[in-house]
């Protein structure tokens, strides 16, 4: 066993979160409406989201087998990272064309058409996975089209479901974007930003169903808080060396975050929306290129401080 949970250190967690009195779901919509996200009840929103889900993915560049440094890029006369960035120019186009991530219209589009949507403020597309973003641009939209649906029928179908949620993750299991990934991580991000933004297009009535949401920053977070330890010695060198490691090693490390993450939730009583935007807002304090800010973690009397870790360099479609 390369990597574990640390049963103790997320029983400390667990009664810690809830005690801070801050730790609560995202809406996707509060924060830069009409910049970042859909304004509330947008017309596009639906489509939108169930677009930008899918892509999110891939956000860090590489450099002789290592991580180099997050994908930045300026657009909108902003320097903006990753997920950000693909926020910004999927709500550009939504703004310029309400029905731009309509699936017919999407399976007309050409390369050249994709490659405007998502070029910074220089004309250029920054994406460092771009054929993979290519290829789910091509084979999402002729999915729903084959099977005569969309984002609106998918969510009103999975609503009249007796566990919504449930219905909503096993059917995205089978769409492209979605499929690929066995811990779910776009399809549960997906969820929850429908069920939390000011719509609520989702209409969970199974909170049960949620699993968690592990992406680089998680990783980095339980690698680092303690809720995930490294046993092996090589392995915990390359990731103190950000060298990029075996599919092997990441699925361990991923794992385990996955179920300390699970732990985590029963034991808190809190949402998995919750507390994964907890950990998402923890990349601003303890960030992948300079050094942590403890002082301003809420959680730093609790953390290990494994600083020098850093999550499974990986390159993959999953997150």
């Amino acid at each position: 066993m390369r990597a574990y949970v640390d049963e103790n250190q997320v029983e400390q967690f667990a009664r810690l979160l809830p005690a801070l009195g801050v730790v609560r779901p995202f809406d996707f919509c509060s924060v830069a409406p009409g910049v970042l996200f859909p304004p509330a009840h947008h017309p596009g929103a639906l489509d939108a989201f169930f677009f930008n889900a899918a892509h999110q993915f891939g956000f860090w560049i590489e450099r002789d087998g290592c991580y180099d440094r997050p994908m930045i890029a300026p657009v909108g006369g902003v320097e903006r990272k990753g997920s950000d960035f693909l926020f910004y120019c999927t709500q550009r186009a939504l703004n310029r064309d309400a029905d731009v991530f309509n699936p017919l219209r999407m399976s007309a589009y050409t390369e050249d058409d994709w490659v405007d949507m998502f070029a910074d403020d220089s004309g250029k597309n920054p994406l460092p996975m771009w054929p993979e973003h290519l290829e789910i641009m091509r084979a999402y939209p002729r999915w729903l089209l084959a099977n005569a649906t969309s984002p609106t029928a998918i969510v009103s179908a999975c609503n009249r479901e007796p566990k919504p949620l449930a219905a909503l993750l096993a059917i995205l299991q089978t769409i492209p974007g979605y499929r690929e990934d066995a811990l779910r991580k776009k399809a549960m991000l997906l969820a929850v930003m429908l069920e939390n933004r000011p719509e609520r297009f989702l209409h969970v009535t199974d909170p049960e169903s949620a699993t968690p949401i592990i992406d680089y920053h998680l990783q980095r977070s339980a690698l680092r808080t303690g809720l995930v330890r490294i046993a092996d010695a090589k392995l915990r060198e390359q990731l103190e060396a950000r060298r990029i490691v075996a599919p092997e090693e990441e699925a361990e490390i991923r794992q385990a975050t996955y179920a300390a993450v699970a732990t985590l939730v029963t034991r808190s009583g809190l949402s998995v929306a919750a507390v994964d935007y907890f950990f998402f807002q923890n990349r601003t304090r303890c960030p992948e290129m300079t050094e942590p800010r403890c002082a301003e973690c809420p959680v730093q009397a609790l953390c290990a401080k494994e600083t020098t870790l850093f999550q499974p360099v990986f390159r993959t479609a999953a997150y």
